[in-house]
């Protein structure tokens, strides 16, 4: 039994070794990496927010995202809040939660979003962004449209859309949710491929559905004399803003690999710990 748990163990690192699937940040330890499984309620951010974490996902806090999102060679905003995978090892996809704290803003322009403009903004940052990766030795994006166009909530406050991109021949999907709050924007991103966003759009439905800003915290809580944000509405979130147009930060595309590296992460410490009660059983 213990040789063929060590059997799987090297055949795992072998095959990460030779695939290279860590070419961003190896100093990141993802074995680390505290994951909690639902069904749990977690806190996301510091007093902002709970997520009613369903059976079939695991998450992680806001410093570990920040840790994973090196190690997956995906750009790091900082303002990492949480992030969710599925248990299921052959779903590939996440949903990265991130807080802005601008302030409350206004959704005044929800009917006056020009689409066909924002489209050719993150474009054009998405270029700006393209330079420093190939700096980076990163691989380059680009921005193929819009997979699903900008709409906006009047009940829920989220504001939706969804671009596709092309990198390395493959066809992601960043489909993106902004959920306005008291004091600024919960900004949930869900990655995975082309072929498999339509599977998971439900998944994204159910976990934004588990999500909820605490009291005190919430787009309706707003009140006068509040902070508000100066970005000028719905339009600038999606676009992010002029300052960071120039900037090309808004043009950040999350880049998924397969989850193999998270396979060698739970995988092994799931091994390990069979090794140690096989030796615990002997012992006693």
């Amino acid at each position: 039994m213990i040789k063929k748990v060590l059997t799987i163990l090297v055949v795992l690192i072998i095959f990460a070794l030779n695939t290279g699937i860590a070419k961003a940040d190896d100093s990141v330890d993802i074995s680390k990496i505290n994951w909690i499984e639902g069904p749990k309620t977690v806190d996301v951010g510091n007093d902002l927010a709970e997520l009613n974490l369903p059976d079939k996902y695991i998450f992680a806090d806001g410093k570990d995202a920040k840790n994973i999102m090196k190690r997956m060679d995906n750009s790091v905003s900082g303002r990492e809040q949480g992030i969710v995978f599925a248990k299921d090892t052959n779903e590939d996809w996440f949903v990265l939660f991130e807080f802005n704290n601008m302030g409350y803003v206004e959704d005044k322009d929800a009917n006056k979003i020009d689409s066909d403009k924002l489209l050719s903004q993150i474009k054009e940052a998405t270029e700006e962004d393209n330079k420093e990766r190939r700096k980076n030795g990163s691989a380059t994006l680009e921005i193929v449209g819009w997979d699903e166009k900008p709409h906006y909530d009047q009940n829920t406050h989220n504001l939706t859309w969804s671009v596709l991109c092309s990198s390395e021949d493959r066809k992601i999907v960043n489909y993106n949710v902004r959920v306005l709050g008291r004091g600024g924007v919960t900004e949930v991103t869900l990655v995975a491929d082309k072929e498999e966003i339509e599977n998971v759009k439900s998944d994204l439905a159910t976990i934004i559905s588990k999500y909820s800003y605490k009291e005190g915290k919430r787009y309706t809580d707003y009140i006068k004399g509040d902070k508000v944000a100066k970005v000028g509405g719905l339009a600038a979130l999606i676009a992010g803003g002029s300052a960071a147009a120039k900037a090309g930060l808004f043009a950040k595309i999350l880049l998924i690999f397969k989850k193999i590296w998270i396979l060698i992460a739970v995988g092994i410490g799931g091994l390990f710990k069979k090794i140690k009660n096989i030796f615990k059983k002997k012992n006693d």
